[in-house]
């Protein structure tokens, strides 16, 4: 993205405002889709939104759709062991990582947990020779080195706690890589470009950087902790693509269909890391901050906007209306600009 289309992507906050996703089943007979959407209505209402508008929008599509969501019984679980199973196969002992750093704080422990990063992203990239590409290696290091600094810029705003445990800093840094190698491989069986790991950190994550930065340069606010949303919007928006379901229905008939519902199965595992108690992911982000991670994966295809509903919201104090607003537009701008044209 060069300098003169990150220019064009700013407002005011009073040109444009969020419009919420919604659409009604009102009416509609009961069927698969209509149950499905209950179900989904008495988990979250905002994911529900997002299934009743794929039902009005492509109701064909969007069967494909059911039959993917309903045959990925315990998505969570089903993402979880992918990743447990993942790291086991390039040796990594998870336990005993972890252990290394005792009850060492994150403040007094960034540049082991850095080293511990590398270590972790050469495992994945370089020690294998299935595997080994020094530049994903290289691109997947950058991005750790950046999130570690983020979260001690985060630290010092009084947004992460002082007595983080080196051990949680790491388990989610881990997470990350993790789930950033499991879609690599995903992009090497499947041939989906947006999994690759390069594609991934280079693309996805340094377009909502970029973007970020150019917000701040216009006079708009963006926090340290704000950055560490897009990082964790990016690593994780297409992580629905790799259970087993989806795949195999990729394989089958190709992206058309399954797509529709990606950011719906990313956003539901994203909540679940706030709704699971032993979640890593709760000892850095709050209530508020896992629901503005949730909309931005959610909401990442979203479509049908004019440019000044997507626009950025200079504003040097923002509110949360506006704060919600720019995560959400710098992600979807981002991924738009990604797209094949």
């Amino acid at each position: 993205m060069d300098q003169g289309e990150r220019e064009n992507q700013f407002s005011t906050p009073d040109d444009t405002r969020e419009v919420p996703v919604s659409a009604s089943t009102s009416g509609m007979p009961v069927t698969p889709e209509t149950a499905l959407w209950e179900a989904t209505k008495r988990e979250h209402a905002l994911e529900a939104d997002f299934f009743s508008t794929l039902l009005t929008q492509d109701r064909d599509h969007a069967r494909s759709f059911i039959e993917i969501y309903e045959a990925a019984t315990d998505l969570v679980t089903a993402i979880d062991t992918l990743l447990v199973r993942h790291a086991e196969k390039f040796g990594f002992d998870r336990d005993e990582a972890f252990s290394r750093f005792g009850d060492s704080t994150f403040k007094d422990s960034t540049l082991e947990i850095s080293n511990a990063a590398e270590a972790l992203a050469a495992r994945y990239f370089l020690e294998n020779e299935k595997t080994k590409n020094e530049m994903k290696y290289a691109a997947v290091v950058t991005s750790s080195r950046e999130y570690i600094s983020l979260m001690r810029e985060a630290q010092h705003e009084g947004r992460i706690p002082n007595d983080l445990l080196a051990k949680d800093a790491f388990k989610l840094i881990a997470q990350n890589i993790t789930a950033i190698s499991l879609q690599d491989r995903g992009s090497e069986v499947t041939t989906i470009v947006e999994l690759d790991a390069r594609h991934l950190m280079e693309n996805e994550l340094q377009g909502c950087m970029q973007l970020a930065d150019a917000l701040i340069e216009q006079g708009g606010a963006l926090s340290a902790m704000d950055k560490l949303l897009l990082h964790q919007s990016a690593v994780y928006h297409r992580v629905g693509l790799m259970i087993p379901p989806v795949l195999e229905a990729i394989t089958r008939k190709g992206m058309r269909g399954a797509e529709l519902g990606i950011p719906m199965l990313a956003a539901h595992y994203v909540r679940s890391q706030y709704d699971e108690p032993n979640s890593v992911w709760q000892t850095i982000f709050s209530a508020q901050e896992f629901n503005l991670i949730h909309r931005a994966v959610l909401y990442q295809d979203k479509s049908g906007e004019s440019p000044s509903e997507m626009a950025l919201q200079v504003a040097p104090s923002p509110d949360g209306t506006t704060r919600e607003h720019n995560i959400e537009a710098i992600v979807r701008i981002a991924h738009k600009a990604d797209e094949p044209k």
